[in-house]
């Protein structure tokens, strides 16, 4: 007998009820055990442990001596209130400078717009220490804009502008990527219509177009605030002596601090959930009730000139808080590479920092590099054997309402911050939890698993369900069995949509750091060693590390744009 004879009834075996029940439990274990469990399982342990929760969260025997026994629970809603406040501004700031440019990239046609599309997801291609780095260098040191007006330091110190600066900064693509999809959706008939009774282009939007993208508004709006929200890499270079809720988890973490670490991520956790089931069950109730018109005035705002200086604001506030802040890190680097560029000292250059100092920062980042590499691609083939069936159970078959269910509970590590992410997985896996872990590599990888597992289940959903279910029905009525089917039918026509998702999932990977410095152990990813670098003040060796890290990922999605075929 043929191997390939073998292969068919093998998988003629495999195709049958009891093998597909099989493999849909399997599919569902895996969500509950290595996706959801974790964050979700935070709520008993706490619960379970609440008498020593209480007592050194609200009634602390050490500070109750001086009067400030819930000394820390105050902190904690500082760290909150500070998150909230920082989010608030930042999904107002992105919407306010998002939207016209979602407007143009969806509207408009003019020579350079690819480019510039590109360059729009920029900041989704700097790892989110790169990035905080990069905004710090330009906004808060001499080396940027402060030495370009003269000043003696930079324009702004480490605490919450700069914080609110970084978040803009990395969260912009999001918004602009989400109200462009759903603006090219809206059907221009509608607007040509509205545009031949004589009403003026300002008009047309607010009455016709904002109403038909409120949806994706309120989306994009709730995944930048959640961004902003449960951002960790890039606020430990920004912050300074200013903390933000996430950074209490890391700093709780670090100091062993494990009840109200604990308690602090119950909280994020349950902030996290509300938002996701507000932004699953509120979007078509989201209405934009302004039914005054003012003609006059709006159709001022619809002028040649005025539309000219909107477009020109625009692309204005995008290269001076956006492009140039995120790449500033290449012309610092620059600048440093053999030297001090103020003194002239090579001792102070990123190249004697990383190649010839005593501590061996180049085999730390080779090590790094190699540690990031593992992980990453470990996490995306182990979510890519994961998520394909369950993209596959999501759309083919008939879930009912679970279907809702399952999909939130996919979404949940996109909006869960990955600090308490990161400690809800030391607690589920370690000691407080299996004791199956201990923090090191393969707690790592677990997390890596867990917040990753939506970027390729997400991709490949929508790749599922753009398939010409012809071509399989053509192939049954040959008599070839399901699993065969997919074998020589249905995997062929998704390789691309696999590739895109496997290079979402480890773009991503590769540039997270809050997850990983709670779980981390004695192992060290390049992000990580970033933020160590930065707090020594090894600055241009930290430089090239990002440097490095950037190319690496920028070039990861440039092919990502390739296979996508985006325009």
């Amino acid at each position: 007998m043929s191997w390939r004879r073998l292969l068919v009834r093998v998988e003629r075996r495999l195709s049958s009820r009891g093998f597909s029940l099989l493999r849909d439990a399997l599919v569902l274990l895996f969500l509950l055990i290595f996706v959801v469990g974790p964050p979700l399982s935070i709520f008993l342990l706490v619960l379970r442990s609440w008498g020593e929760v209480y007592q050194t969260v609200f009634a602390d025997p050490f500070f109750a001596q001086i009067g400030q026994g819930a000394l820390r629970w105050n902190m904690i809603q500082r760290g909150l209130l500070r998150s909230f406040e920082i989010a608030a501004v930042v999904t107002f700031i992105d919407v306010l400078i998002g939207l016209p440019m979602a407007l143009i990239l969806a509207r408009y046609d003019f020579r350079g717009k690819r480019l510039v599309d590109t360059l729009v997801d920029l900041p989704m291609a700097v790892p989110t220490a790169a990035l905080g780095f990069s905004l710090y260098l330009f906004w808060g040191s001499i080396d940027g804009i402060g030495g370009l007006l003269g000043l003696e330091g930079g324009l702004f110190s480490r605490g919450p502008l700069l914080i609110i600066l970084t978040h803009v900064a990395f969260s912009y693509p999001y918004i602009v990527r989400s109200l462009k999809e759903i603006i090219e959706s809206v059907d221009q008939t509608l607007e040509h219509a509205a545009r031949t009774l004589g009403a003026p282009p300002f008009t047309v939007f607010r009455t016709v177009t904002a109403p038909l993208i409120k949806s994706g508004l309120l989306a994009g709006s709730i995944l930048c605030f959640t961004r902003s929200l449960g951002e960790t890499g890039a606020t430990l270079i920004v912050a300074g002596a200013f903390y933000t809720a996430p950074l209490l988890v890391v700093e709780y973490r670090q100091l062993l601090m494990i009840p109200p670490a604990a308690f602090l991520s119950m909280i994020l956790v349950s902030i996290s959930a509300f938002l996701l089931a507000l932004l699953r069950f509120s979007a078509e109730r989201f209405g934009l009730p302004i039914k005054e018109a003012w003609p006059r005035a709006e159709r001022l705002l619809s002028g040649r000139a005025q539309r000219h200086l909107r477009d020109l604001m625009t692309f204005s506030f995008f290269v001076l808080l956006i492009l140039i802040p995120s790449s500033f890190i290449f012309t610092y680097l620059i600048r440093w590479w053999g030297g001090s560029p103020y003194t002239g000292n090579p001792n102070l250059g990123a190249f004697y920092q990383v190649f010839l100092a005593p501590d061996k920062k180049w085999p730390a980042l080779q090590s790094s590099i190699i540690t990031s590499f593992k992980v990453a691609a470990l996490a995306t083939g182990v979510n890519i054997l994961a998520g394909l069936p369950m993209a596959f159970l999501l759309v083919r078959k008939n879930l009912g309402r679970l279907r809702g269910l399952l999909d939130a509970l996919v979404d949940i590590p996109l909006t869960v911050p990955t600090s308490a992410l990161g400690f809800s997985f030391f607690l589920f896996w370690g000691t407080k939890g299996l004791n199956l872990l201990g923090p090191g590599f393969w707690m790592v990888v677990l997390v890596h698993i867990g917040f990753t597992y939506p970027y390729v289940v997400r991709p490949l959903t929508a790749v599922v369900e753009g398939l010409d279910p012809h071509l399989e029905e053509a192939a049954r009525t040959l008599g070839a069995p399901p699993l065969t089917v997919f074998r020589t039918v249905i995997l062929p026509s998704m390789r691309e949509g696999i590739l895109a998702a496997a290079i979402m999932a480890f773009t991503r990977s590769l540039g997270e750091t809050g997850a990983t410095i709670v779980v981390m152990g004695l192992s060290r990813t390049v992000p990580v060693l970033i933020v160590q670098w930065v707090e020594s003040l090894a600055l241009p060796a930290a430089a090239f590390a990002c440097v490095l890290l950037i190319a690496i990922s920028l070039t990861l999605l440039l092919i990502l744009r390739y296979v996508l075929g985006w325009e």
